[in-house]
């Protein structure tokens, strides 16, 4: 039996550290982005979602390949190691940036990391846990993940309150917190399965997975470009008068109803199903998208981000989990692989659609329209999860 460490399978664990660290670090920067876009680029909406878009469809395009590659050769640390180490090493470069392609180029390369290590280490996460196990599993990555993304946003908020608009504080402490996430990597150790696949071939990859598994990845496309980036949200805030250094607070809250519910969410996927779980994740998508259209006050905004940020925690994990459930172990990589193309490249479509409607109409009608996106999404994912029954 593999070494456990407070319950955990040992990779579990430390993965989860990875990931705390590296979300403390990374989402420091990501909480200032709509600060930094406003009052440094000089840029809105219309820029903050294409940027966000376009790096998340590069950092589904190597996802795709990483996780092919992954179950080919059997080598899934380096390619965590290396998309950690890429990522962490743009973070100090924002503080020589002063455009949108700048910053641009930056988010790119960061997301081109996180491409290259998602798959892998999902696949390490699904192959060092046993079966039924796997929503636990996840739930504690994503609670792990979100803690640093709650740390992140609170730090981020305390040294521009201390030093306002010093922005090149908040990117050189964000670097050395991401230090922390490299060492922990020391830790992880590849899993090998038996039934290795022995194609990289993306197209190949592609066809060798289930129509059921296909209608699903469809219906998470769907799904992903009904769902805006957090960024573009967040210039909510504009609309009650609040201050630059109070936005990343609020980005905060958000990762605290996401992580306090993360753990939860993935036990409760255990016990009631994955496929359910994921549907009411979308549901409250949908709700919080309601609140925050009406949100002319501070209380009612606080509301609006504590509803979206049980979202992620429905659905993240959880859809990880149930395609890890979908696939067969020689192809799981290559399937996680493409649930993460299908969520990012419906992210490029919700960043580029929706901060275009934001910035040109209202944010009411870039709502309403991704309320309706998700609409469809779910009678999508409702027929998929027919068929898988």
């Amino acid at each position: 039996m593999r070494k456990r460490i407070l319950g955990l399978p040992e990779n579990i664990f430390f993965l989860g550290l990875t990931s705390l660290f590296n979300d403390f670090s990374s989402e420091m920067i990501y909480s200032v982005f709509p600060a930094f876009f406003t009052s440094v680029l000089k840029a809105g909406a219309g820029s903050l979602g294409l940027v966000d878009g376009i790096a998340e469809a590069a950092s589904n395009f190597f996802k795709i390949y990483s996780g092919s590659l992954s179950d080919r050769f059997q080598k899934r640390k380096p390619l965590v190691v290396a998309g950690y180490m890429l990522s962490v090493a743009t973070r100090p470069f924002y503080i020589l940036i002063s455009t949108v392609g700048g910053a641009l180029g930056l988010r790119f390369v960061d997301r081109v990391g996180k491409g290259l290590r998602d798959s892998s280490r999902d696949a390490i996460i699904s192959l060092s846990t046993p079966r039924e196990e796997l929503g636990r599993s996840f739930g504690y990555h994503r609670a792990m993940d979100t803690t640093g993304a709650i740390v992140g946003p609170l730090v981020a908020y305390l040294l521009l309150s201390r030093f306002p608009l010093q922005f090149n504080t908040v990117f050189v402490t964000a670097f050395f917190v991401g230090i922390l996430a490299l060492l922990t990597l020391f830790f992880i150790s590849d899993v090998v399965v038996s039934t290795a696949s022995k194609r990289v071939n993306l197209v190949v990859s592609f066809k060798e997975l289930s129509p059921q598994f296909k209608l699903f990845l469809l219906s998470i496309f769907t799904l992903s470009a009904g769902s805006l980036p957090v960024a573009v949200l967040l210039l909510k805030t504009e609309s009650i008068g609040l201050v630059i250094a109070d936005i990343p607070l609020f980005y905060m809250v958000y990762n605290i109803s996401y992580a306090g519910f993360s753990y939860s969410a993935g036990k409760m996927s255990d016990r009631i199903g994955a496929r359910t779980t994921i549907g009411i994740g979308y549901l409250f998508l949908v709700l919080s998208y309601a609140v925050l259209v009406f949100a002319q006050s501070l209380s009612v905004l606080l509301v609006g981000f504590l509803l979206l940020g049980l979202f992620p925690a429905l659905t993240d994990g959880v859809q990880r989990s149930l395609a890890s459930q979908l696939t067969s172990e020689g192809l799981r990589g290559g399937g996680l692989g493409w649930l993460n193309a299908a969520a990012g490249f419906g992210a490029l479509i919700a960043g580029i659609a929706g901060g275009y409607l934001w910035q040109t109409y209202n944010p009411a009608a870039a709502l309403a329209a991704a309320s309706l996106v998700v609409c469809i999404g779910l009678i999508l994912f409702a027929a998929s999860t027919r068929l898988q029954s």
